[in-house]
């Protein structure tokens, strides 16, 4: 299954051994894609126009430096490129709208990036890291720093509880995003024969109101039966799911890969994180959003609570429809 035709790779000074590029490389040989390399250059501030006042010297010092990061990346791509056709590019400006732009502009099938692991806020993810995964329009894989091997344990999450309304007369957004999910997750479990488990946590709506509410008088058999036919109904809309893999990927493919389903009663923002720590999971594969439309709501507070836990790698999907706030032009 070739889903990258043209892969995008972010290349950072704080990302030593070339995590992102790396990995990006060995997807684009797996995919036979394009790989678009990409580094941005912050613009002379402030301090370095105070310190070189003439124009033409600060002109100089800018070329000259952009003549560095080109070099670099030129021998870059020539230790870790090879066999696969590619194109670089240097940036100059804010770093996640300079990238944000070039996705527009290009429209790769997915950025590849190392993250910035802001190690004194114990997260895994920058500020910058944190905008792209907030309004990049294409899937990103939001890397661990050093993680250059093959994934051992994919985790897709699905959100089968979701009952949101109806934008076109055919999906519902989540059902779109659910099946996005489970279909790049397959993806990389076939390439990196990697271990695909498929998590989703479910609750009853109400119960602890129905046990202890003031004014709540149903009975404990009614109440059981109640969460019983609740986890039944999700543990269908999960089967359910877990089947359209079949027509995605075939069923040779799925047989190879075997997903293993976990329903788990609790909320996401608790019960995702301990997968990933139950189940060894070196990838997570998650939708950042739910709805498209809503001015202002670019990562859903579930997806971004999960997103302050983990220490894993992310691949973030955003629905179909999804509108960044950043555009071509100022």
């Amino acid at each position: 299954m070739n889903r990258f035709k043209l892969i995008s790779c972010v290349v950072d000074d704080y990302d030593p051994v070339n995590t992102a590029l790396i990995q990006a490389a060995e997807i684009a040989r797996r995919h036979q894609a394009k790989l678009r390399v990409l580094t941005v250059i912050k613009k002379p501030d402030g301090a370095l126009i105070n310190l070189i006042k003439e124009k033409d010297a600060l002109e100089k010092t800018w070329q000259a430096l952009k003549s560095t990061k080109q070099k670099h990346l030129d021998s870059l791509l020539a230790t870790h490129c090879q066999g696969i056709k590619t194109e670089s590019a240097l940036l100059s400006g804010i770093s996640f709208i300079e990238i944000i732009r070039d996705v527009l502009q290009f429209q790769p099938d997915m950025l590849v990036k190392c993250s910035q692991n802001v190690s004194w806020l114990k997260r895994l993810f920058g500020g910058d890291d944190m905008h792209l995964l907030r309004k990049c329009p294409c899937p990103i894989l939001m890397l661990k720093p050093g993680h250059i091997e093959p994934c051992l344990n994919i985790l897709a999450t699905v959100d089968v509880m979701d009952e949101s309304f109806k934008e076109d007369s055919e999906y519902r957004v989540q059902d779109q995003l659910n099946t996005l999910v489970l279909e790049y997750a397959s993806v990389f479990a076939l390439s990196e024969s990697s271990e695909l488990h498929i998590g989703s946590v479910w609750d009853a709506f109400g119960e602890n109101f129905l046990r202890y509410g003031t004014f709540a008088h149903a009975s404990e058999e009614k109440i059981h039966n109640y969460v019983q036919e609740t986890q039944a109904e999700y543990s269908d809309k999960l089967n359910a799911l877990c089947k359209q893999l079949k027509t995605l990927i075939g069923e040779d493919a799925l047989d190879y890969i075997q997903p293993i389903a976990h329903l788990v009663k609790g909320l996401p923002e608790k019960e995702i994180p301990l997968m990933v720590t139950k189940y060894d999971v070196d990838l997570i594969v998650m939708g950042t959003v739910a709805r498209t439309g809503i001015p202002g709501l670019f990562i859903g507070n579930t997806a971004e609570a999960i997103l302050e836990q983990v220490q894993c790698s992310v691949l973030a999907i955003k629905p179909r429809g999804f509108e960044t706030p950043v555009t071509l032009n100022d």
